[in-house]
């Protein structure tokens, strides 16, 4: 029997290939003709559960890879291990998180979090921090049988990282697992519309104006959208459909954003937030939209809480004060590193990789500072206000910014600072952040002072060192500190 030819096989893979970029083909989410405000995924929605304590507890992961997600799993910890006294019950804070904002690698932490509650300690470290998840996604990415998929218009990079996240964490749940199902807090993941440069949450609110039925997307497409490190990863594409379900903006946000005609600056910004709607509302213009990583509009989370202010904070102030909320804490985890660089030593011109990492983070960088900088700002405002109020009427802001580049001069903060971003992290430097995560809340007079306030021990040591060198069993065992009475 003659063998074939070297061109034979050539052809027949070629064949193989357009074979298969016929057949791999983006699947439009789920569509809806009218909008229920009633269903789905909605922060609007919320507002019951905020009824059943006088506290509200926002917790905001920031981007930085694997860096980040260690980072926030340290501080999960230390949560778990304080109980508290909140609404006349007793459980640790790690219990009393209502919100959770995650962005690129804090969102893989984030939608964790909310999926499995309390089992995500010490689940998360398990399944994905003692894992080297970088390798996995390049071994799928270089594997002969992915080379077709890829070789689709349709199919990118992008996608082999959501079967990733499908398969070492979130299976296919959806958002409407999310919805029925959580055992954590509400999750709000934020990723970049490319199309527009503007941030998209993956809440029905943003897809009610895309006429788009959010519970039918999967945590992993959302958590792999808000991870899409430009030229890493290729974008995520979605459908659009708006135009096509009859979306009007919401009556008490209509309201919010037409009777500010007094303050011109804020007017002007309430119309580019009108403009950033209708942007999504003609899909014959818009058929499609491509996310990249979230961190691109909001390394630190922070501007979910900020718009919300922009756009209703009337509303929700009132909304509040309804279920009877008082305070309000705001905790921000920041894994924003510092890489020492020795470019400024030598003549030489930097080389491409140094340019491209300062055209990603200087950006990021300066944008983040701004960012926080204007939520002290708004933080300080806001109690203003409220001390203007009579007592019973008064709903405090609490913020505590847990941030890498605040850890005391030391060899831990040199070690943590210089920890890059990917997406796998020695065992060390995930103990190391760990560590760093105990030594921000020890030193935070914030966050001790909000324990004190609500009846709990201070962290007065770095809890995480008391079994950093211990085995594994020993560390995934720590139980919840008790408060001593």
């Amino acid at each position: 029997m003659p063998k074939p030819s070297a061109r034979t096989a050539l052809s027949l893979i070629a064949a193989l290939v357009l074979s298969a970029c016929s057949l791999v083909k983006y699947q439009p989410v789920e569509t809806i003709s009218t909008i229920n405000t009633s269903q789905g995924y909605r922060f609007g929605n919320q507002h019951a559960d905020w009824s059943k304590d006088d506290t509200l507890v926002v917790l905001m992961f920031s981007g930085g890879g694997t860096r980040a997600a260690a980072l926030g799993y340290g501080v999960l910890e230390q949560l778990n291990r304080h109980k508290v006294h909140i609404g006349g019950k007793q459980k640790s804070l790690l219990e009393h998180i209502d919100i959770v904002v995650g962005v690129s690698g804090g969102s893989v932490l984030a939608a964790y979090y909310s999926l499995h509650g309390t089992d995500t300690i010490p689940s998360f470290y398990k399944r994905f921090l003692r894992q080297n998840f970088q390798r996995m996604v390049i071994k799928q990415a270089f594997s002969a049988a992915n080379i077709p998929r890829l070789a689709s218009p349709e199919y990118g990079r992008g996608d082999l990282l959501q079967e990733q996240f499908e398969n070492q964490l979130f299976g296919n749940a959806t958002f409407e697992v999310l919805e029925k199902h959580r055992k954590g807090p509400f999750a709000i993941i934020t990723a970049t519309d490319m199309g527009i440069s503007e941030q998209l949450k993956f809440t029905q609110e943003d897809f009610d104006v895309m006429c788009i039925n959010l519970n039918d997307v999967s945590i992993a497409r959302a958590v792999a959208s808000s991870s899409a490190v430009p030229l890493v990863f290729a974008p995520l594409t979605f459908n659009n459909n708006g135009g096509n379900c009859g979306y009007t903006l919401p009556p008490e946000i209509a309201e919010s954003l037409s009777g500010s005609a007094d303050n011109k600056q804020q007017s002007k910004t309430h119309r580019e937030i009108i403009k950033r709607y209708e942007q999504y509302n003609d899909s014959r213009k818009r058929p499609y939209i491509h996310l990249l990583d979230g961190g691109l509009t909001d390394n630190l989370g922070m501007r979910v809480l900020l718009d919300i202010a922009d756009i209703d904070s009337g509303i929700m102030l009132d909304k509040l004060r309804q279920n009877g909320v008082r305070h309000i804490v705001a905790i921000n985890v920041n894994a924003q590193n510092e890489i020492s660089k020795d470019i400024d030593q030598s003549a030489a011109v930097p080389g491409f990789s140094s340019v491209m990492s300062a055209v990603v983070d200087i950006p990021i960088d300066r944008f983040s500072q701004h960012t926080l900088r204007g939520f002290r700002s708004f933080a300080d405002k806001w109690n203003e206000e409220q001390n203007r109020l009579p007592p019973n009427e008064r709903i405090n802001l609490s913020f505590v910014s847990l941030n890498l580049r605040d850890l005391p001069k030391s060899e831990l903060r040199d070690k943590v600072l210089n920890i890059p971003t990917s997406f796998y992290l020695p065992p060390q430097d995930v103990d190391n952040l760990r560590t760093a995560a105990a030594e921000l809340l020890k030193h935070s007079k914030e966050y001790q002072t909000i324990l004190k306030k609500l009846s709990a021990r201070p962290n007065t040591e770095a809890r995480f060192a008391e079994f950093a060198d211990g085995n594994d069993d020993e560390m995934l065992s720590a139980k919840p500190e008790t408060t001593e009475q």
